[in-house]
């Protein structure tokens, strides 16, 4: 959307389903600005019965900042976590093609896109991975306007996916952990979740960002105390434990805490 109060915009629009308003966005060196037209804006919408979008809860990923696609990717998991956990709603990446492909939106896939993609037809976009599908297509910006189509049958099937969440209840993962967890993360998403067993070995259970595995032992050895995990990127990790002799032993993975040695 334009920015500005609605009488700048409004007429051009024409008979909108819904529109998208920025509220604020992070600038480097960590300045917030806040779109002085924002609340004019949002309040307009909700007059004329539209559905509505806010930035920074749809996340706009499209500059990296002078940092590494790996690094980028990080940051906006962190801030897509934080966003969802916060606001009990699912956020919206917002982003272009070439950027997706260089691989600044590495993990984000579970995350609704919305893309901007001016080469094909409205509702016809290219999806980039890591994505496989599409919920939002901005494919024209007219009269100063960006133009865009929703994948969702109505408004009201897309205000029940975007919109705010009754707040869930906490998931179990099981096992027969008797003592605190450690856990680890990597860039793409993918994380281990580690404790000491009710028979002393140290367990893992893994998220390959689809779902999690089943607990299995890992450790060689009886463990006395919970285990520690370290992640890096590349797949590489380390989990320690203090074994029944008293030494602290050092396991390795390379693929993500898929198998350890």
């Amino acid at each position: 959307m334009f920015q500005g109060d609605p009488s700048s915009w409004a007429p051009d629009a024409g008979d909108i389903d819904w529109g998208a308003v920025k509220l604020t966005e992070l600038e480097p060196k960590n300045v917030r600005y806040v779109n002085p037209d924002a609340a004019a804006d949002w309040n307009w919408l909700a007059q004329q019965a539209k559905g509505r979008i806010a930035y920074l809860i749809a996340l706009d990923l499209e500059t990296n900042d002078g940092l590494a696609a790996a690094d980028v990717a990080s940051w906006a998991r962190a801030v897509l976590t934080q966003l969802e956990s916060s606001l009990h709603r699912r956020p919206l990446v917002y982003t272009y093609i070439d950027f997706a492909v260089a691989g600044n939106c590495a993990g984000l896939g579970d995350y609704p896109l919305w893309i901007a993609d001016p080469s094909h037809p409205a509702g016809s976009p290219q999806v980039p991975l890591p994505w496989r599908t599409w919920a939002i297509h901005q494919y024209a910006t007219v009269d100063n306007l960006d133009r865009d189509v929703a994948d969702y049958s109505s408004k009201g099937a897309m205000v029940s996916a975007l919109g705010k969440q009754s707040a869930s209840p906490p998931k179990s993962l099981g096992g027969d952990v008797v003592s605190a967890v450690a856990s680890a993360r990597w860039p793409d998403g993918q994380t281990v979740v580690a404790g000491l067993g009710k028979d002393g070995y140290v367990q893992v259970t893994r998220w390959d960002n689809t779902s999690w595995s089943g607990w299995k032992a890992v450790s060689p050895s009886r463990a006395t105390a919970a285990p520690g995990l370290l992640a890096w990127p590349s797949g590489q990790g380390r989990l320690f434990y203090v074994d029944e002799s008293g030494a602290v032993i050092e396991m390795d993975t390379t693929d993500s805490g898929r198998t350890w040695s």
